[in-house]
């Protein structure tokens, strides 16, 4: 297993992970925070951290990353994993004691995460409260280190592409068809009655997808394919009409599809990708919204809101 340092780049161009794990430390009041990207088809774990450099030398210099259950469990389970049932087994305790040497807590608690597409991170923080007292903190705040644990994960998968640089550009045309049905949920025989290859061939397809992003699954594939770009919301819609930003934020906050018989639905995001180009972004009024797709305005501003001045921005697709 190989660690990667991803903390230099930036998350969502405004600040560096470090900076981010740094400002979620003094928000609650801990003491260290980190967070992984766990790569389990390559072995690499990608993350960026506040904890001491010292300690950090030591966990990869002895190569502990092998022999750290916290990544280990972390890359299966979905429950967050409390440091101290792990470092009073025999087999782990040597690694908990070390890392209390180099300050980097007392106590702690691993919060995996699992993105839409299956990529799966692990998010961290510690604290040298006394036991009792820590897990007193911990139950109020773990719906809100949740949030941030999944923030995070989306928040990084916009930079991993940096480090894994997957060849995305590779992908051949009937790969590119091919891998937008299988995002939408179509099985390898519907998408060969629909496109008339044979079935033959829509595997050898697939397989060079999951290839070329190094994936042992489809889904895995998808979730790299999304987290570089190469498949944006609107493949996984037949009739995308509209995409809406919060210009502040430069970040998508969702769209608009149309079904069928004048039938339109809002589609929106916890938290879109970022928009680096606003300029196709106009302003309109959510009545005029709601007049275009037979929507209700309540609808529309529930869903995207307004800016000071009661507009919504939209680019049409």
């Amino acid at each position: 297993m190989q660690l990667t340092d991803i903390g230099q780049s930036t998350l969502d161009l405004q600040q560096t992970g470090e900076a981010r794990l740094q400002e979620i430390c003094d928000r609650y009041g801990l003491t260290n925070a980190s967070y992984a990207h766990i790569d389990t088809s390559l072995q690499i774990v990608h993350g960026c951290t506040t904890f001491p450099a010292d300690w950090v030398n030591y966990y990869t210099d002895n190569n502990l990353i092998l022999a750290d259950p916290l990544i280990r469990f972390g890359a299966s389970t979905i429950a967050p994993l409390e440091w101290s049932a792990y470092s009073a087994q025999p087999e782990y305790s040597p690694m908990f004691e070390a890392a209390k040497r180099f300050g980097v807590g007392c106590q702690g608690i691993s919060i995996p995460t699992i993105g839409p597409f299956g990529s799966r991170g692990l998010f961290t923080v510690t604290s040298n409260l006394p036991a009792t007292r820590w897990q007193s903190k911990i139950q109020k705040l773990l719906p809100e280190l949740r949030h941030e644990a999944q923030l995070l994960h989306l928040l990084a998968l916009d930079v991993i592409d940096i480090t894994l640089d997957f060849p995305a550009e590779s992908l051949s045309g009937d790969e590119r068809d091919v891998l937008k049905m299988l995002a939408a949920g179509l099985s390898p025989q519907s998408i060969a009655r629909q496109i008339g290859f044979s079935s033959g061939l829509i595997n050898i397809l697939t397989d060079s997808i999951m290839t070329k992003f190094r994936s042992n699954t489809i889904e895995q594939a998808v979730g790299r394919a999304v987290s570089v770009g190469t498949l944006l919301w609107t493949d996984f819609f037949a009739n995308p009409v509209l995409e809406v930003v919060d210009r502040d934020q430069r970040v998508l906050l969702g769209g608009i599809v149309y079904w069928t018989r004048n039938n339109y639905e809002i589609i929106s995001f916890d938290r879109g990708r970022q928009v680096r180009d606003l300029a196709s972004f106009v302003p309109v009024e959510a009545a005029s919204l709601s007049e275009r797709f037979l929507i209700s305005i309540e609808a529309i501003t529930g869903a995207f809101g307004e800016d000071a001045d009661r507009k919504i921005w939209v680019k049409n697709l």
